[in-house]
């Protein structure tokens, strides 16, 4: 079972957590808020009603005991979504933002810096349009190769059912192209780190949509098979061709993308389905955060037969943001982060949304 070390309070919603990937600073994780603040004036005044999306991002770093040190605490709009970069760019760190505003933000993190996360570039998804809500990101870099790249893209789907290609270059973004893709909200838009050219589309609409940026239409497949809204959809960067995705219908399903006619397998994770991550270090295992379903931990190293190999149930708040520490097992034990004499096992951070509960937990990995 998860083995929780610590817990932090973040006072608004928790809905996204991510770790650090780059080298030197995977001790480091961020954790976004969003809560939705509705204020009513009195009878007298009309009673009109304005409300605003709330948000934080805070900056932690794990030392020794699993303890959570904060190092920075942002003020924002509602976060909906958050990635770093996987490598980085122009020889810097990024993080990309999604929010409720709309738009996209890129900060840096610089070392030696009290205000280590600074806001770099932002741009609006669609400034056509003043209700909408960024939902989703990911950055081209997820092969983790290319070592500050100059350019790198990112794609962002939003609450109209729009999808969004930027380009960020010498430091600013761009906005490539963008075209509707679902009918609904558009929850997740993710590459396909084997081809960047390829970008797979989840919305509220039940499709899974296939694109090709290098085509004049763009789209290249639907797919219908999910019963609910697709939310989150992950490629992984060690298997070519495998592609994870999950919905609110409970479904896990794996892919190969050279068939999209059905998929390799279903595994019914018994809570809808908000974020799947690949493991860093071997890609086999997937964490998943199933709402009213808690944590899960699915080993797909058999990927018609995936397994729940372990789970963390929490029923009195939805299971929304969850990611995996890039922290080798050696360095957890050199950093004198978590003691053990086993060897198969991973930092996760969780966090829960109603009891804004942020918790970074051990899980044991199988090596069967």
């Amino acid at each position: 079972m998860f083995q929780t070390l610590s817990i932090f309070d973040t006072q608004l919603y928790a809905d996204s957590v991510e770790w650090c990937p780059i080298e030197s600073f995977k001790d480091l994780f961020i954790c976004g808020t969003y809560q939705l603040i509705e204020n009513t004036e009195s009878i007298e005044k009309k009673e009109s009603k304005s409300s605003r999306r709330l948000g934080r991002i805070y900056l932690f770093q794990v030392v020794k005991d699993g303890s959570m040190k904060l190092l920075q605490q942002l003020e924002t709009e509602g976060v909906l979504d958050m990635k770093w970069a996987h490598v980085t760019c122009n020889q810097k760190i990024l993080l990309g933002v999604v929010n409720s505003l709309g738009y996209l933000q890129i900060y840096q993190l610089r070392d030696g810096d009290d205000e280590m996360l600074k806001l770099m570039t932002e741009l609006k998804v669609n400034d056509q349009k003043e209700e909408i809500l960024a939902l989703s990101l990911d950055w081209s870099t997820g092969k983790y190769s290319c070592e500050n790249n100059s350019i790198a893209k990112i794609i962002v789907s939003d609450s109209t059912g729009g999808i969004t290609l930027f380009e960020l270059h010498n430091d600013q973004i761009k906005n490539l192209t963008s075209w509707l893709s679902h009918e609904y909200e558009a929850w997740i838009s993710a590459f396909d780190y084997w081809n960047v050219n390829i970008i797979y589309t989840g919305g509220d609409d039940c499709k899974f949509q296939r694109f090709d940026i290098r085509t004049e239409k763009k789209f290249t497949m639907t797919n219908m098979i999910h019963t609910a809204g697709v939310t989150s959809i992950h490629s992984n960067a060690d298997k070519e061709h495998v592609v994870a995705s999950g919905s609110y219908d409970e479904k896990l399903r794996l892919w190969d993308t050279r068939n999209f006619k059905r998929p390799i397998s279903e595994t019914n994770l018994h809570g809808g389905i908000w974020r799947l991550k690949w493991d860093p270090f071997v890609r086999r295992f997937l964490l998943a955060a199933c709402m009213y379903g808690g944590f899960k931990v699915i080993d797909c190293l058999n990927t018609e037969t995936p397994s729940i190999v372990d789970e963390y149930n929490n029923n009195e708040s939805l299971s929304y943001g969850c990611d995996w520490s890039f922290l080798s097992r050696q360095c957890i034990l050199e950093r004198a982060i978590f003691q053990t004499n086993e060897q198969n096992l991973a930092l996760v951070s969780t966090c829960t949304f109603y009891d804004h509960n942020l918790k970074l937990s051990v899980v044991r990995l199988t090596d069967e």
